[in-house]
């Protein structure tokens, strides 16, 4: 096991929460009643009520390779809450070892680069057949689903979007800084709570900066850079940016005024030259400025015009 002990439990999802502004969802609401059953996961099979030290209190999501499941700590006897998420592999690391190489790359990342808009890694254990991390739950949705959900007749502000990107960015500097490219960035991967917060997810196919690419691709081929899609050169955080790149120029798509600037930014992260690409670091900057530069595009007083007739 690593990250927290049983009786740190709450103290310290509740203060990653806190400094994150987060606290985890992927999926419909847990039921407390199903608390001391053992948790469905297909027609044939069912995971045990507890993992580890953390009693499974329902599924959230299936995914390709893991399954996630709401969970309180096993000691939480009788408590409706439900405030954080395992992670488990579907099938034992013999049956499907890329899983359980997911969730231990997934676990190293995370738990080397902490930073409020990248998902937490609490806890975990990796050495067993069917390896598992631990997260804090967040009430939040995806940034697809967002835009699924988009009136194009009534866009989201400009600088909403510039602000979402460039939470984004942050959590990509702390990655990059310790080392690692996410390799996967997309609206799904994008978390976005009530409040606007962003918490990027899913560090699966994160690599360490300078690795060899694979012969065989690895990702989301409509946000990839033509270097990861043609299984080119040493991974590099610019690939990230590319993405990045991608997810704004879909968020554009219904924007009517849009600043050189911005046009000039997306085009240097769309670059086919990696090198000619800004860093995590400059998009950040870049991106706050236009934020604040835009503003005044949408917040004005609504009875400034009253006040001139007058």
């Amino acid at each position: 096991m690593f990250g927290i002990v049983r009786s740190r439990c709450h103290r310290l999802a509740d203060a990653e929460r806190d400094s994150a502004g987060q606290t985890w969802q992927t999926g419909n609401g847990m039921n407390p009643n199903v608390v001391n059953q053992r948790v469905k996961t297909s027609n044939t099979t069912t995971m045990p009520p507890t993992v580890g030290i953390w009693r499974l209190t329902g599924t959230l999501h299936r995914g390709k390779w893991c399954d996630l499941y709401g969970a309180q700590p096993a000691d939480a006897t009788g408590s409706p809450r439900s405030d954080y998420v395992v992670k488990i592999v579907r099938r034992s690391t013999q049956e499907d070892p890329e899983a359980a190489r997911q969730i231990r790359t997934e676990a190293a990342a995370g738990t080397s680069a902490r930073q409020p808009h990248l998902v937490t890694i609490l806890d975990g254990q990796l050495d067993g057949a069917r390896p598992y991390i631990v997260m804090p739950r967040i009430e939040a949705v995806t940034l697809t689903s967002v835009m699924a959900s988009a009136n194009p007749l009534f866009p989201q502000p400009l600088p909403v979007v510039l602000w979402w990107l460039r939470q984004c960015a942050q959590g990509l500097v702390a990655l990059h800084s310790a080392g690692w490219v996410h390799g996967d960035i997309k609206p799904d991967n994008i978390l976005l709570d009530t409040r606007g917060h962003v918490t990027v997810i899913d560090l699966g196919l994160a690599q360490r900066i300078g690795t060899l690419s694979p012969t065989q691709f690895s990702g989301t081929p409509d946000y990839s850079a033509p270097e990861r899609l043609a299984c080119q050169s040493p991974w590099q955080p610019s690939s990230d940016i590319y993405a990045l790149g991608v997810v704004l120029d879909r968020l554009l798509t219904s924007q009517s005024k849009i600043p050189t600037s911005l046009l000039q930014w997306k085009n240097r992260a769309l670059s086919e030259d990696p090198a000619a690409r800004p860093t995590a670091v400059s998009s950040v900057d870049s991106l706050l400025k236009l934020e604040i530069e835009t503003l005044h595009l949408h917040i004005q007083p609504r009875d400034l015009f009253d006040r001139r007739v007058a």
